[in-house]
């Protein structure tokens, strides 16, 4: 009897993720990821490590996109190789972003998206900031930023700036990610047109990395689209 109760909520769980998807959707998904793993085999730019941490990043993007609980499993498992591949590339800012923060903040969200789950739409609820909370996060991410990009120019890492505002925004942004909240997918999109230009410098200095830099690539394009699905489904303001 109990097998035969989990093995329920799984497939109810499995049905509600499959739920709601597009053709349209479908289709871009398997073209992102085909063109992650074609492209770089075909340039040669990149290892068996950065295919992976650039398709479970790109499945993490789209899941999340749709409201997906699903999404925080593949996030884990992108933030782990990420870290790994930052510190090779002497990005210590989202070395640290993706292991210290990422992370912890991949089983927060995996708990509070599993609290505001709406069974029936088959996502989670999605709601935005007031405007006295906008204000308040920007005054704070602007503060953070500057000050992140000191410690690490005391330390010598590769483009301080562009590197805090990456990291500073993308910890902003997993918040409002977790809070399901509709600007999340504005900070994201700042976050991928910086990191576009950052890991293109990596990509000319070093040849390699094309599968993170496609990566980001798609990132960019998926943070306009969802932030335009989320603005006109999201809840009133809180």
């Amino acid at each position: 009897m109990e097998n035969i109760v989990i093995k329920s909520t799984w497939q109810e769980y499995l049905c509600s993720e499959l739920r709601n998807w597009h053709i349209a959707e479908l289709c871009f998904m398997a073209f992102a990821l085909l063109s992650v793993v074609i492209l770089t085999i075909v340039t040669g730019g990149d290892s068996l490590l950065g295919i992976t941490s650039a398709s479970t990043g790109i499945m993490y993007t789209l899941l999340a996109g749709k409201g997906k609980r699903s999404c925080y499993f593949f996030g884990i498992v992108n933030t782990f190789l990420y870290g790994f591949i930052a510190m090779q590339n002497r990005i210590y800012g989202d070395m640290i972003l993706n292991w210290a923060y990422y992370l912890p903040m991949q089983f927060a969200g995996i708990w509070f998206w599993q609290r505001n789950y709406d069974a029936q739409k088959g996502e989670v609820k999605k709601m935005k900031l007031s405007f006295s909370g906008r204000l308040i996060f920007i005054v704070l991410t602007l503060a953070a930023w500057v000050l992140l990009a000191v410690i690490l120019e005391h330390f010598k890492g590769q483009s301080p700036y562009l590197d805090s505002a990456t990291t500073v925004l993308s910890c902003a942004a997993m918040i409002l990610t977790v809070m399901r909240r509709f600007e999340q997918w504005l900070c994201w999109t700042l976050v991928n047109g910086i990191s576009i230009f950052l890991w293109y410098k990596v990509y000319l200095s070093s040849g390699n990395s094309i599968a993170t830099l496609l990566m980001w690539v798609i990132f960019f394009i998926c943070g306009l689209v969802f932030a335009w699905q989320w603005h006109k489904s999201a809840g009133s303001n809180e």
